[in-house]
């Protein structure tokens, strides 16, 4: 039976001229769902991209897991950073440093993020290294060179920029890319790090600030423009020397082998750190966010979907005009002894070969468009967006959806069409011949 109402369902989508209004409006239909699907498809890529782009950055930037102490500051950091790497699932541990502060140039300040390092210990757990891109010397081209600048940032090499009669041995300081443009300084220049209340109380009763000269180091760039206009690094030592009397640091970060099970693992690094210690992951710190950004996912699925709704709404018109058109055919089939099944189901694939052709064209035209936008990048404006170029990653899930989706609401719009075709009696199209 499939066979022959497949066979009845082409005859009646075939091109002929008497019945041009009928194959225009099954091109509308085709048109309408190629145009939704590959509008999806391409919004949905980007939204992706968006996401992962954005998670990649958070994560290079940032640990995916961090142990705090209830009581903030703590010591014996080694001993609980290798606490924390023994927990199976925990690929590295590094201790920081982590305060707010502002910075002070001869052109201009800026508050910023104060965070101090282990230079042997954090590359393994964050990007730090990786994102250094100018050092003492200018460009660094190798991991060899931003090695060598982060491993020397306690007493940074001399620089280019670095002015004949400035030979003072001062501590260094990596800030961002856009930080150093407000800033107007360059590796070698002086900055002044002030915190406004780490030079105890003056005579009057009020805070005094602390101030004390760094050097620029280098420059990094994460790509994420938040994190290149307020995050500077300091020596774990130098930022104790700045912060706080002591051997004590603010928290340990963590590098997980499988981030999407991080909270878990904040469960376990909770047990081997003992009670004193709580840990929070990637996933609480930017839950808000992630969410958002699904939200905004799903609606904007929703509303590109309304397109291939209107184009189901062709179908069922489409589908009319050919009961009305082809009345007589039905009432000849009836009298044949086509059962009230196999003429509903004649006109269910008519619709659904409408679905199927526009989805595969629309399907086409948007992994076209998605592998275009990957080749060329279309640029952005970082001072609006917090990526450079619009991202888009193709999800094979993602595509099957969309295109299972399009195909169902197709289908779902030849039930009424299907219904009245079926309700046609043998007499109903025969009754004047």
């Amino acid at each position: 039976m499939i066979r022959f109402a497949l066979l009845i369902a082409r005859s009646h989508l075939r091109s002929r001229h008497a019945e041009a209004g009928v194959n225009s409006l099954a091109t509308v239909s085709i048109v309408g769902v190629a145009v939704g699907v590959a509008a999806l498809i391409m919004v949905l890529a980007v939204m992706e991209g968006f996401e992962i782009d954005l998670r990649s950055k958070i994560l290079g930037s940032n640990a995916h897991l961090v142990a705090l102490h209830q009581s903030g500051w703590f010591g014996d950091y080694t001993a609980a950073a290798d606490q924390l790497e023994a927990v199976p699932g925990v690929e590295a541990a590094a201790p920081f440093v982590y305060s707010e502060a502002m910075l002070r140039s001869h052109t201009g300040s800026a508050g910023v993020i104060l965070k101090g390092v282990d230079p042997a210990r954090t590359p393994t757990v964050t990007d730090i290294r990786r994102n250094i891109k100018v050092g003492p010397s200018g460009e660094l081209d190798t991991d060899e060179e931003r090695r060598a600048v982060l491993d020397s940032l306690a007493h940074p090499a001399r620089a280019i920029a670095q002015a004949d009669d400035d030979n003072d041995d001062l501590p260094g300081i990596l800030i961002g890319t856009e930080l150093a443009a407000t800033l107007g300084v360059y590796p070698g220049d002086r900055l002044h790090v002030i915190n406004p209340v780490g030079g105890g109380v003056g005579p009057f009763g009020v805070p005094v600030p602390k101030v004390q000269p760094f050097r620029v180091a280098g420059v990094f760039y994460s790509g994420m423009y938040e994190y290149d206009t307020k995050w500077s690094y300091v020596t774990i030592a130098d930022a104790q020397a700045f912060l706080v009397s002591g051997d004590k640091v603010t928290g340990l970060e963590a590098r997980v082998s499988d981030i999407d099970a991080v909270g878990a693992l904040s469960l376990d690094a909770e047990k081997a750190l003992g009670p004193a210690f709580f840990a929070r992951n990637w996933k609480t710190m930017n839950k808000s966010l992630f969410a958002a950004l699904r939200l905004e996912k799903y609606v904007m699925g929703l509303i590109l979907s309304l397109i291939t709704a209107v184009a189901s709404l062709n179908i069922v018109g489409s589908l009319i005009l050919i009961v009305v058109t082809r009345a007589k055919e039905i009432s000849i089939l009836r009298a044949m002894g086509a059962s009230v099944g196999s003429i509903r189901l004649i006109f269910m694939l008519e619709g659904l070969l409408i679905g199927v052709v526009g989805t595969l064209i629309g399907g086409t035209l948007g992994l076209a468009g998605c592998k275009a936008l990957q080749t060329y990048p279309f640029p952005l404006d970082t001072d609006v967006y917090y990526v450079d170029k619009l991202p888009c990653v193709i999800v094979p899930e993602t595509v099957a959806l969309v295109a299972a989706s399009a195909v169902g609401i197709c289908l779902l719009a030849t039930l009424w069409p299907a219904r009245i075709a079926a309700r046609v009696q043998p007499a109903d199209g025969l009754r004047y011949e």
